[in-house]
C-alpha cells in the first residue's frame, strides 16, 4: 500500500512538473503582453509533431529531430508575437485582453486544423533503453525519474533567468511597473517578443518531456491548453512561483483523483477543488507576484 502511494506521488508530482513548464509560459506572455494565449497547447503540439515527423519519417536522430521541433516551435511563438498580435498592442486594459482571446483562438484553430490535417498520425513517443530502476527496494519508471528531474531543472533555471540576469529583471520591471522601466530606457517590444520566445521554449520542452513518459497526441493542443490556464489562475495570473507551486498542487491531487474515482470524474472534482481555491486564494495559491 505504502509503496503504492508513493509511485502514485510521483507520477502526480512529474505530471504536476509538466503542467508548470506549461502554465509558467502562460504567465509570463500575459504578464508582459497581456494576452491569454489560447494557442499555447498547439505550440506544444508543433514541437512534438515536428520531432515525429522528422525522426519517423525522415529518419533523422531523434535528439536532432527535437532540437529542430523546438525551433520551429520558436519560430511561431515569434510569428505569433511580431505578426499575428501585432495590432492588438496599441489597445489597453480589456480591450487587448478580449481581441487577444480571440486572435489566439482563431490562430489556435488554425494550428489545429493544419496539423489534424497534414499529419493526423505524427505521435511522439521517447523511448527510453532501460525501462525501470530499483531504488529502496522500489521498482521506479526510468521515463518518471527523468522527466521529473528534466522539468525541475528546466523550472530552476527559468527561476534563475528571472530572478538574477538583467533580461529577467527587465521582464519583471515591466510587468510590475512598466510606466518606470520606460523610463529607464527597457524595451517593450524586445522583451514582448523574449517571453514569447521564452514561452515557446517552456512548452516546447513541456512536450518533449511529456513524450518521455506518455504518447503525445497531434490532436491533444487543447487540452494542454485548458490545463496550462487552470494552473495559471490557480497560481495567480502573474505569479512564477505560484504557477509551479499550483503545477504541483493540480498535478497530484488529480492523479489520486483518478485512481479513486476515475479519469472523468476527475477531472469534476478538480474543476471543484479549482473553484474553491480560487474563493479562498484569490490572488493565487501563494498570493504574490513571482
Amino acid at each position: 500500500m505504502a509503496a503504492s502511494i508513493i509511485l502514485y506521488l510521483l507520477d502526480g508530482v512529474v505530471f504536476g512538473l509538466v503542467l508548470s513548464l506549461i502554465a509558467a509560459g502562460l504567465t509570463l506572455i500575459y504578464g508582459l503582453a497581456g494576452v491569454l494565449n489560447l494557442a499555447h497547447g498547439e505550440l506544444l503540439v508543433v514541437t512534438t509533431v515536428t520531432a515525429a515527423v522528422l525522426s519517423g519519417l525522415l529518419g533523422l536522430p531523434l535528439p536532432l529531430a527535437l532540437i529542430v521541433g523546438i525551433a520551429a516551435t520558436l519560430a511561431v511563438a515569434v510569428v505569433l508575437d511580431r505578426v499575428v498580435l501585432s495590432p492588438i498592442y496599441k489597445l489597453e486594459g480589456e480591450e487587448r485582453v478580449l481581441l487577444g482571446l480571440y486572435i489566439t483562438l482563431a490562430f489556435s484553430i488554425f494550428l489545429h486544423s493544419g496539423i489534424i490535417t497534414t499529419f493526423p498520425l505524427a505521435y511522439l513517443t521517447v523511448n527510453l533503453p532501460t525501462p525501470n530502476i530499483e531504488v529502496l527496494g522500489l521498482s521506479f519508471r526510468t521515463a518518471q525519474l527523468l522527466a521529473g528531474v528534466l522539468s525541475a531543472v528546466i523550472l530552476l533555471g527559468i527561476y534563475l533567468f528571472l530572478k538574477k540576469t538583467w533580461s529577467g529583471r527587465a521582464i519583471r520591471s515591466l510587468t510590475q511597473n512598466e510606466t518606470g522601466a520606460l523610463l529607464v530606457g527597457v524595451s517593450v517590444k524586445k522583451y514582448r517578443m523574449l517571453v514569447f520566445m521564452v514561452g515557446g521554449v517552456l512548452v516546447g520542452l513541456a512536450g518533449i518531456v511529456r513524450s518521455i513518459i506518455a504518447t503525445v497526441a497531434p490532436e491533444s493542443g487543447l487540452e494542454f491548453t485548458i490545463l496550462g490556464l487552470l494552473v495559471t489562475v490557480v497560481g495567480g495570473i502573474r505569479s512564477v512561483s505560484g504557477t509551479i507551486a499550483a503545477g504541483l498542487v493540480i498535478g497530484v491531487v488529480y492523479t489520486f483523483l483518478v485512481v479513486v474515482v476515475g479519469t472523468y470524474l476527475a477531472y469534476v472534482a478538480l474543476l471543484i477543488l479549482i473553484m474553491v481555491l480560487l474563493l479562498t486564494r484569490p490572488y493565487g495559491i501563494l498570493g504574490e507576484r513571482w
